[in-house]
């Protein structure tokens, strides 16, 4: 067989060539490779001197100006690439950037037209509420009259109430007053003035500063009188006053009053000095109870000062509670009272003028004396702490109490404690009675005056050692010989 390349006979082992020339082929092949090899060689360092040149070219390993030539253009054409895809990437968004703005502008200009209707439709609703609004305006007096029509019966319905209740409660009160015998009393003095005195069932009203002089008895029927008839009006009025009065009941014999400060506690509290045992102390309720003050004396009043002081100044505090709610019910229910101790403490003067005088409705004339309770025009009633009251009874009320809340009732007692205290340290007068003057001593010699002793009960007693003037009054009797005798004396032992 012969070789294809140089025509040299061979025997064939199934290869177009032979030997030598298969060798040959093998070794240019192997020397193409090689040439292929360094050609990529050269040009992969041309591509890395393209894409990254050297700092310095002269010092670069390039072997020739073409190397560098090729270099640069590369590098140029390389350049012109980047830019192109930078302006490639910058038109990209630009065309967004462009679609957005255009998108803004078509929002903007629909916004802009949604506006515009938007106040075309609030003009157009602002014309239409003028119109309603006017036309409202022209039928409110013709929808609310009939509303107007039923406030105005109903207020004239609760003036109607109100006068009648005014009217119930003043009746009440009158009709009580009078049931209870409360009564003004005129008497004239040897000195031709005229006195007035109060009496409620037919039993002196006491002045505070006149508890000194009176019988205890007569006391105690007159703060008994009082309460009840005060507790029955407030009750009637709708009224709390105060200071708290408890009237007599089951195991309760004699009225008594509670301070400012303990007053209606809710507590049930059995009369003062029995031995039961309130029903608040078996609670859990553990505060302390208070003491209420007894309006009752089992001995005259100058007796129980000096045996026993404590009980003596409740009791004065009591009664002067007692005078200071009459003040206050007053103050309440239309009379120009103040706080004053000459004030406050006539109360028969101030219960008739109350209950007697000012419930009438008729026109007094101003007193001469300027310690006398006077009206205020407030009616009988008006104040009371039941029900809801109109706002202009409201206002008068709070206006009437506005001067009593600055009241001080400790002042007031501390001055009736005075007044007690110099009258019963002033006092040089004592009170005896007619089987005193039966016995005659020694060293004494009776000097009757004006008659004998049976039929006038007036003398003048001397003696060498000490002197004693009798001077006697006359009390309401047939005989002409009950009464009794005050004695002033300079340290004369009795036997």
């Amino acid at each position: 067989m012969e070789c294809t390349i140089c025509s040299t006979a061979f025997p064939s082992h199934g290869q177009p060539t032979c030997a030598s020339c298969a060798r040959a082929l093998v070794y240019q092949a192997r020397l193409d490779r090689l040439a292929d090899l360094l050609s990529n060689e050269t040009l992969r360092r041309q591509v890395k001197h393209i894409i990254s040149p050297p700092q310095d070219l002269q010092s670069s390993s390039l072997s020739s100006g073409p190397e560098l030539v090729d270099i640069t253009e590369c590098a140029g054409k390389h350049a012109h690439a980047q830019v192109l895809r930078e302006s490639q990437a910058i038109r990209v968004r630009c065309s967004i950037i462009n679609d957005q703005l255009n998108q803004l502008r078509q929002k903007i200009e629909q916004a802009r037209q949604e506006n515009i209707s938007r106040k075309l439709e609030i003009k157009q609703r602002h014309t239409d509420m003028k119109r309603e609004r006017t036309e409202m305006t022209s039928r409110v007096p013709q929808l609310l009259e009939p509303l107007h029509a039923t406030i105005r019966r109903s207020q004239r319905r609760l003036d109607k109430v109100h006068a009648r209740t005014l009217e119930g409660r003043t009746k009440l009160c009158q009709e009580t007053a009078r049931l209870a015998g409360l009564q003004q009393k005129r008497r004239r003095l040897p000195d031709g003035s005229i006195v007035h005195d109060y009496t409620i069932g037919g039993i002196s009203i006491i002045d505070l500063r006149q508890l000194n002089s009176a019988q205890p008895q007569l006391i105690n029927a007159s703060l008994a009188n009082i309460c009840r008839l005060l507790v029955t009006c407030c009750h009637y009025l709708s009224v709390r006053l105060p200071a708290e009065i408890t009237t007599p009941h089951a195991s309760y014999p004699h009225p008594t009053i509670f301070s400012l400060q303990s007053s209606y506690q809710g507590f049930q509290l059995p009369f003062p000095g029995s031995t039961s045992t309130p029903s608040s102390s078996r609670t859990l309720d553990h505060r302390s109870l208070p003491k209420p003050r007894l309006l009752h004396l089992d001995r005259p009043l100058v007796a129980l000062a000096k045996e026993d002081p404590a009980k003596y100044n409740l009791f004065v505090e009591g009664v002067a509670l007692l005078a200071w709610d009459v003040a206050w019910l007053c103050t309440s229910q239309g009379l120009n009272l103040s706080s004053a101790c000459q004030v406050v403490c006539p109360v028969g003067l101030n219960l008739y003028t109350l209950l007697r005088k000012h419930t009438s409705g008729s026109s007094t004339p101003q007193p001469t004396n300027p310690d006398q309770p006077t009206s205020t025009g407030q009616p009988f009633g008006l104040f009371s702490h039941a029900g809801v009251p109109q706002t202009s009874s409201l206002v008068e009320g709070g206006d009437v109490m506005r001067n009593w809340r600055t009241a001080s009732f400790a002042r007031f007692l501390d001055k009736i404690k005075q007044i007690l205290f110099h009258d019963m340290s002033g006092a040089e007068w004592e009170v005896i009675s007619g089987d005193d003057f039966d016995y005659e001593r020694d060293d004494e010699q009776a000097v009757l005056v004006g008659g004998s002793r049976a039929s006038r009960p007036a003398a003048s007693i001397t003696s060498s050692s000490s002197r004693r003037v009798v001077e006697s009054e006359d009390v309401a009797g047939d005989d002409g010989n009950k009464g009794y005798l005050k004695l002033k004396s300079r340290r004369v032992d009795r036997m």
